[in-house]
């Protein structure tokens, strides 16, 4: 059965039956009465039922019956992922099950319990029946292959189509995956298995619009320019200025309310005319290089010294999302560092929205910061992930400026200094002679600044609420 953009599967077979109908069930133990090839529903009541043993039970029961598909509607919400709303993965017995038995286990979109669907009640209650039955005339319009789900089909194919920016394999995934037809790319050309009625004929509109779009080529850079400009301003302006760009920023095509994954590119290199140069040429090579990655949208923007690349979803992607930015960061690295250049990659962890935005950015730059691998990855601890979301607020900002002001007015190198000396002084918890080895000066020296810093700041470094506020300000200052 093709799945619908409003399905998500979860497990299954390759090559699964063909499904004759959609059924409606309540009750976890009717799964095993419905016809063979059914399309099973399960409401919301019963979708929170099938966990654990009872979901086994619910897709043996549903390969016993040859029942096509098996769909939830709700899950249970996920625990001890600092990732709030992440949908839990499922056992693996339920995915072996599920492959064994060929019935596709999928969840609605408005699935997570972290995001419901408008009118959804509380945790426990049954979804309104306009939800439910929504779903149910679609997948009905899927199997029925009747002209309303070809044009569904075909407008879905259009969109990807033209979001593949000109490339023929990604067009070749775009459309086959709206379709739910295997489309073949060859050159500007491009071909799928024969189907009969209105499916036939939306798959021969969006072949035809493919090549279209393949002898066209990469869109016009103008707009892509503006994006780029926007989405540089979005990350380095102030918070309250980066609100008001927010709409400009949407006008452009710029999904700044959905899930964001940051990638950032360094050379390793000094500043200065190469540097800016190489990230010139790795800015152009990537922008033809992410057109050819299917699934996300991505868009790029030279933010000082660096390459930024913004991996957008409109689905909290996940652990398994968060791997595949990684594998997807690996590739571009090989694609885009010309020979006997060096290259760095920072990849964040996933958040939402324009402020979410902010702060992936500043996670990317964290990674790079505190590995020296060429593909540096930010940590998942919950600590370091409130602690980055704090760091990048102009509230915190504001506070760091207002707290070190004395020393951040000082002349020349002396600022970096001291906030060296006062960072390695409370993170070896007050130890002058372990801060004197990281800093390399003599412990004697030491003392004689954290005096120094601490009539600066009339501040008293006996005092733990005091410490804790400059250790939090020294890492705000350093991020």
């Amino acid at each position: 059965m093709y799945l619908l953009a409003e399905l998500h599967r979860l497990a299954g077979p390759d090559v699964p039956r063909a499904a004759t109908g959609v059924r409606l069930v309540e009750d976890l133990k009717e799964v095993a009465w419905q016809p063979p090839g059914s399309v099973v529903v399960l409401t919301r009541a019963a979708s929170r039922q099938a966990t654990g043993y009872r979901l086994d039970v619910a897709l043996r029961d549903a390969a016993a019956a040859r029942a096509a598909a098996l769909v939830l509607t709700a899950r249970a919400p996920a625990t001890g992922h600092p990732g709030a709303g992440l949908v839990p993965d499922i056992d693996r017995s339920a995915a072996v099950l599920a492959r064994r038995g060929r019935v596709v286990l999928c969840e609605a979109a408005g699935g997570d319990p972290a995001h419901p669907p408008p009118g959804d009640p509380a945790p426990g209650g049954d979804g309104g029946p306009g939800d439910l039955a929504e779903l149910i005339v679609a997948i009905d319009r899927v199997i029925a292959g009747d002209a309303a789900d070809a044009l569904i089909r075909t407008a879905r194919a259009m969109e990807g189509v033209l979001r593949a920016g000109g490339a023929p394999d990604r067009i070749a995934e775009e459309a086959a995956a709206a379709l739910g037809v295997p489309v073949r790319a060859e050159g500007h050309d491009f071909s799928a298995e024969a189907r009969d009625g209105h499916l036939g004929r939306a798959v021969q509109v969006v072949l035809r619009l493919s090549a279209l779009a393949a002898a066209a080529g990469p869109a016009d850079e103008l707009p892509g320019r503006s994006r780029s400009q926007v989405l540089t301003e979005l990350l380095v302006t102030a918070e309250k200025q980066a609100q008001e760009l927010a709409p400009r920023a949407r006008a452009l095509g710029l999904p700044i309310d959905e899930w964001h994954i940051v990638l950032r590119l360094e050379p390793l290199m000094d500043e200065g005319p190469e540097r800016y140069a190489l990230l010139d040429t790795v800015a152009s090579r990537t922008a033809r290089a992410v057109r050819e990655i299917v699934g996300p949208s991505w868009n790029g923007a030279l933010a000082g010294d660096a390459l930024v690349l913004v991996r957008t979803q409109p689905r909290d992607p996940g652990r398994a999302g968060l791997r595949e930015a990684v594998r997807d960061a690996g590739r571009l690295l090989g694609r885009v560092r010309p020979a006997g250049a060096e290259l760095r990659c920072g990849v964040s962890t996933a958040h939402q929205g324009l402020l979410g935005l902010r702060t992936s950015a500043s996670e990317a730059r964290t990674a790079l910061r505190r590995s020296r691998l060429p593909l540096a990855t930010y940590d998942l601890a919950g600590l370091d992930r409130m602690l980055e979301e704090w760091y990048s607020s102009d509230a915190a900002q504001q506070a760091v400026r207002e707290l070190l002001q004395p020393i951040l007015d000082l002349p020349g190198e002396r600022p970096a200094q001291l906030l060296a000396i006062l960072r390695a002084y409370l993170d070896h918890h007050g130890s002058p002679a372990r801060a004197a080895e990281e800093v390399h000066l003599h412990r004697n020296a030491v003392s004689r600044n954290i005096r120094r810093i601490e009539a600066l700041l009339q501040a008293d470094l006996s005092d733990p609420q005091q410490r804790l506020a400059l250790q939090l300000a020294c890492r705000a200052a350093r991020a």
